[in-house]
């Protein structure tokens, strides 16, 4: 019987093996085809990150938006007013390294890169959370099919960055692997307000419970970033906060969340409510720590703190932000397999298919990105509901013992 088991499981590794090789084939076979040929790519997103590299390369300021603007034009932007990068200064190294090739090779190479991480993420979740290896690119597709995904894909964003942060975080976490879990969490830095109740979670489990390790990663890679940045362009971080103090993003744009609602309800002149909810949130994680600090489990609590600092954002948590859902939605999908209920798969299949349809219906008619509220709250609902039709079976608590803290021979 145990050799059947064993048999079974390294059959499902192999089958995971043979699949990350034919992903990783088949993604190579994309960027060589990608390259041979003349791709006219969409001036979307990704021409802020390559304008802003190019200008830090050559001594300019990436922060400046009528150098951004000509830039820009290099490539055929013919709107009036630059796309700006409000990336911390972080960013620029990643940009700098696209911006030394030809802007069409850059975005060639980036997005079998975009798709190689939600792709990574997606099935690394599904293991994670305890879903069966045979699965395991059915929910690649799955999370390749997500409206934000589809929509950072095409637009060259950065955010699949961040959901690569959290998910190699988390699979850190699980494998007792505390300096390399900090290091992954410093990729989110590109857009620290969208998760910046995960930070709160992160550094309450690094003081109380002593995970300096953890902490070590952080400021190591956080150290290796600011001196790239710094070498690279020494101005870089006094001209980012200049853009930030003269040109704020949040009065620039609604972003669709609670925070913009609740600034331009008292007046919109006014900075304060902007981050009442990531003050208010930050209060409930931190209450919510303390209360379940000796019992917190990283799988099990990790959902809900991603959906909430998403609904909590100051600034952001546009379409493309929300790649990151891709968390809760596959922990949920993982779930629901071990469950085993028809009904709540396909009460599951239906609300993530007309959430997705809708904000592409949406999306596709160009109606203005502010009507874009309702996808996070959607999301979060839609896993509440699924939680009363199918309750039971949390996250293996095999990948992140509750309350245990890391002993020094294992932590790295």
């Amino acid at each position: 019987m145990m050799r059947a088991q064993a048999s079974d499981g390294s059959n499902s590794k192999q089958r995971h093996a043979d699949a990350v090789v034919v992903i990783g084939t088949a993604l190579l076979a994309a960027t060589l085809l990608l390259l041979g040929h003349n791709v006219k790519w969409p001036l979307d997103d990704f021409v802020e990150y390559w304008a802003a590299g190019t200008l830090t390369l050559a001594g300019g300021n990436p922060y400046d938006p009528a150098a951004m603007l000509q830039e820009q034009r290099t490539v055929g932007w013919t709107a009036t007013s630059a796309v700006m990068m409000y990336n911390p200064p972080w960013t620029l190294p990643l940009a700098s390294l696209f911006s030394l090739m030809p802007f069409a090779v850059a975005r060639s190479v980036w997005l079998p890169l975009q798709l190689l991480i939600v792709l990574w993420c997606a099935i690394r979740l599904w293991i994670m959370y305890g879903g069966e290896h045979r699965l395991a690119l059915r929910i690649a597709g799955v999370a390749l099919l997500w409206m934000p995904t589809i929509v950072a894909l095409r637009m060259g964003q950065v955010s699949p960055l961040i959901l690569l942060g959290l998910v190699g975080f988390l699979w850190s976490v699980s494998r007792q692997r505390d300096f390399a879990a900090g290091a992954f969490l410093c990729l989110t830095a590109v857009k620290p307000q969208l998760v910046a109740l995960v930070w709160v979670a992160v550094m309450l489990a690094v003081i109380g419970e002593r995970r300096w390790r953890m902490l070590a990663g952080m400021v190591v890679c956080f150290s290796g970033l600011s001196i790239a940045t710094w070498l690279l362009h020494p101005d870089a971080f006094a001209q980012y906060a200049h853009l930030m103090t003269s040109a704020r993003p949040t009065y620039a744009f609604e972003s669709p969340n609670v925070a913009t609602v609740l600034r331009l309800a008292a007046g919109g002149s006014s900075d304060w409510p902007q981050y009442l909810p990531t003050a208010l949130g930050a209060a409930f994680v931190a209450l919510t720590w303390w209360r379940r600090r000796e019992d917190w489990n990283w799988t099990q609590e990790f959902s809900w703190l991603v959906i909430l600092s998403c609904l909590a954002t100051s600034y952001g948590g546009w379409p493309f932000d929300l790649v990151v859902l891709v968390i809760p939605i596959v922990a949920e999908a993982a779930r629901l397999s071990r469950v085993g209920s028809r009904w709540a798969i396909t009460a599951g299949t239906a609300a993530f298919s007309v959430i997705t349809l809708a904000a592409l219906a949406l999306h596709a008619a160009h109606v203005p990105q502010a009507l874009f509220i309702w996808m996070g709250p959607s999301v979060a609902i839609g896993l509440l509901a699924l939680g009363r039709i199918a309750p039971g079976t949390d996250a293996p608590r095999r990948f992140a013992p509750p309350g245990a803290r890391v002993r020094q021979a294992d932590a790295l």
